[in-house]
């Protein structure tokens, strides 16, 4: 029996830091209520008259504008540090890209303006430029104005921004930024200032720092560039963006969703005053005369951490995501899945086969051990080639396996086979007007190959990528699949799912294929390799089966209910605790030494299999957490902890919190602040602590605001849990 984690909290000693920065929130407040007076019953904001500025107040967001330049100088929000302050000459919010002869890197920006018009009316401000100046003093072939609308959102929070601009010259604008912001500052310090996607973290105020190694200026570290589409290969995944710390920050997101432009943003770190300019790309080209808007950014500052930002934007995505089919229960209660690489596609080698699908059942009824009820099928035919072929027959006969899927079913647990037709060897290309080349695609791989991975020598697996609107294809693909769910096989696992906005397409035949399977089997399922538009794709897919695995994820969760995430696990018991904590589908596919992924029996590692099934069994208990709650992850603190991982769940009255070691060790110490998540009328809230095998250890009264947490050393892969209850 794991012992009580003897949990017990503590007062927070504020330091001399947090009594100054009390001082600052409240002298902030005061400077706030003063803009508020200025507010007249038609709801107008009055300017405050400062030399060189116009400042004014949109929904608590403090701004100060450049009189002469119409540069953002000042940001700041109530009751959190000063976001921005840049001077007149780096003050930015508008800037273009306007090759000429003489000088292709030429910038129309707003810090080499003047005469800029400002103008506040009600609730909005209206930046105008009727020539916007340029980086050098060439002569131009006419001019662009622009103009740029800041106004508060009716959520009275956000404060939206519009760019509109017409180029009145005779060349193309080839590229814009917008919103650009500079001059932003380390407000929660050089390390706790975080700028944070749906796919990463970065702390560009120590990681954008140009080193002593760097070597060619024009690729040196202090650029960063991350953009959104797929889970596979951006770093942002969907268009959210949050810098800030758990005391406060701001989170933006342009107002555009599935086939609209991606997001492109460019963070730069200034080597010589130290200051942040956070820059979305627009790639354009605005022609001679015409006119072009940005859409509708919102920016929401917020107390507490990116969990709060990111509210706004899950109602937005929330608004758009418009499923056909809901996800099966097994899978969105479920703790993960089992893969399993049943050969190396040498059917003629005696030792090739690893699973046969007589060993299916058995290893069902092992998943289910586990808590795992879907299952994987991997390498079970000749991939790339249409129609789908017999399985292989080293692994058995077509009845043989639909037989096992039937009794895997019967005891709970989804067979899953994986299919990969979105590349076609020679005989299926050439069905589809295609040529195999060497250049084309080579998928060759084997143990025993030198190196595993595409030999030079080796070109069994060569192909080319299909046209997945060519109706040739389509055709193909849903004969096949139907064949597979009138047989009893109605679900598949989908090799590279590569969406295109042009109909029909991908998701078009997903659609066609998943009605055929529901009516054999409502709780079917299609999972797939998120590629391309996870907006798009979020619609379709019941879980990923992705190879890249996100550490920083946690926002995405937070806001798509699907596709339930995958972290592929072999042996770490880690990421077994990690992927359960913050709510996403682990694949469980052990290897034996020296051979592919998913070779081996869960229970041939003890130590695998005792954390899979802790988690099974902890998930099942706090179920509603993960299917009902919203996921806060570490925002439930108020200070960071670099000892553990933290995730929390809110239900309307209490809150799920669960630690894990970041490193074996020393005591946890953790200080959290429920109050703006789940508020209190007394301000207190009942703590009730679970051990790792979800016991209730202890139970105590605590005060909510600030409360200090402490766990004794939590044993290396393993978990800590409490649950917060307001009073």
């Amino acid at each position: 029996m794991i012992p009580s984690l003897g949990i017990r909290t503590y007062n927070i000693i504020r330091s001399e830091r947090t009594e100054m920065h009390r001082a600052f929130i409240s002298t902030t407040i005061s400077v706030c209520m003063l803009y508020a007076l200025s507010v007249g019953a038609s709801g107008q904001v009055t300017p405050e008259v400062k030399t060189g500025s116009v400042d004014c107040v949109l929904n608590g967001l403090a701004i100060s504008l450049d009189r002469e330049t119409g540069g953002v100088t000042h940001l700041q929000y109530e009751g959190v540090e000063t976001f921005l302050k840049a001077s007149k000459e780096r003050a930015g919010l508008l800037d273009l890209a306007f090759p000429i002869p003489e000088f292709e890197p030429l910038r129309l920006a707003t810090r080499f303006s003047t005469g800029a018009s400002v103008e506040i009316s009600g609730q909005s401000v209206v930046i105008a430029w009727e020539k916007l100046g340029s980086s050098r003093a060439f002569a131009l072939p006419g001019s662009v104005s622009a103009t740029v609308e800041v106004r508060a959102a009716t959520d009275g929070r956000s404060v939206i921004l519009t760019a509109n601009i017409h180029n009145r010259s005779s060349l193309p604008i080839r590229q814009v930024m917008f919103p650009d912001l500079a001059g932003l500052v380390p407000f929660a310090g050089a390390d706790g200032t975080v700028f944070r996607t749906a796919g990463s973290v970065l702390r560009p105020f120590r990681d954008l720092q140009t080193s002593d190694l760097d070597r060619f200026y024009a690729t040196n570290a202090c650029f960063k560039v991350l953009k959104s589409g797929d889970s596979n290969d951006t770093e942002m995944i969907v268009r959210w963006m949050d810098l800030g710390g758990l005391q406060g920050g701001f989170s933006l997101f342009p107002r555009r969703w599935g086939w609209d432009p991606q997001t492109r943003v460019i963070l730069h770190l200034s080597d010589s005053d130290k200051l942040l300019r956070l820059m979305n790309e627009h790639t354009v080209e605005i022609a001679p005369g015409e006119r072009w808007s940005s859409g509708e950014f919102w920016l929401t500052p917020h107390g507490n951490g990116w969990a709060k930002g990111i509210e706004p934007y899950r109602e937005w995505a929330r608004q758009h995501i418009r499923r056909r089919f809901p996800v099966p229960d097994h899978v969105r209660k479920g703790l993960g899945f089992r893969s399993l690489w049943m050969c190396q596609n040498q059917p003629s080698d005696p030792s090739d086969a690893t699973w046969r699908f007589s060993d299916l059942f058995a290893l069902a009824e092992e998943a289910k051990e586990h808590g795992l009820d879907e299952m994987v099928m991997w390498i079970w035919h000749k991939p790339f080639v249409l129609p789908l072929p017999a399985p292989y027959p080293h692994l058995g006969t077509e009845q043989e396996l639909i037989e096992a899927v039937r009794k895997c079913r019967e005891i709970g647990v989804n067979v899953t086979p994986f299919i990969s037709v979105l590349q076609a060897e020679k005989t299926t290309a050439e069905r589809y007007g295609l040529s195999v080349t060497p250049g084309s695609g080579n998928w060759t791989y084997h143990t025993e190959f030198i190196p595993k991975f595409n030999p030079g020598y080796a070109s069994r697996f060569t192909c080319v990528q299909v046209d997945t609107t060519d109706p040739r294809w389509q055709e193909d693909v849903l004969s096949s699949c139907t064949r597979l769910i009138q047989s009893g096989i109605p679900s598949l696992c989908w090799d590279q799912y590569w969406s295109v906005p042009e109909e029909p397409n991908l998701n078009t035949l997903t659609l066609k294929i998943r009605e055929l399977a529901k009516e054999v089997d409502p709780e079917s399922t299609f999972a797939g390799e998120e590629l391309r538009n996870f907006e798009a794709n979020c619609n379709y897919l019941d879980y990923t089966w992705n190879w890249k695995a996100h550490e920083h994820i946690q926002p995405l969760v937070s806001v798509f209910p699907s596709p339930r995430m995958n972290v592929n696990v072999n042996h770490a018991v880690e990421t077994v605790y990690r992927c359960f904590a913050d709510n996403l589908y682990m694949n469980v596919w052990p290897m034996k030494p020296d051979s592919t992924n998913g070779s081996d029996w869960i229970s041939n590692d003890p130590e695998l299999s005792e954390a899979v099934k802790r988690c099974a069994k902890l998930r099942a208990q706090f179920l509603n957490y993960f299917t009902d709650g919203t996921f806060i992850g570490e925002c439930i603190l108020n200070s960071p902890c670099e000892d553990a991982h933290v995730s929390a769940y809110v239900l309307p009255d209490k809150i799920f919190v669960i630690v894990t070691n970041a490193e074996a060790g020393g005591r946890i110490r953790l200080s959290c602040d429920p109050e703006p998540w789940s508020p209190s009328a007394s301000g207190a809230y009942t703590l009730t602590a679970y051990n790792s095998e979800g016991l209730a250890t202890e139970k105590q009264t605590i005060e909510g605001q600030r409360c200090g947490i402490e766990f004794e050393p939590i044993k290396a892969g393993s978990v800590g849990l409490f649950e917060l209850t307001a009073q």
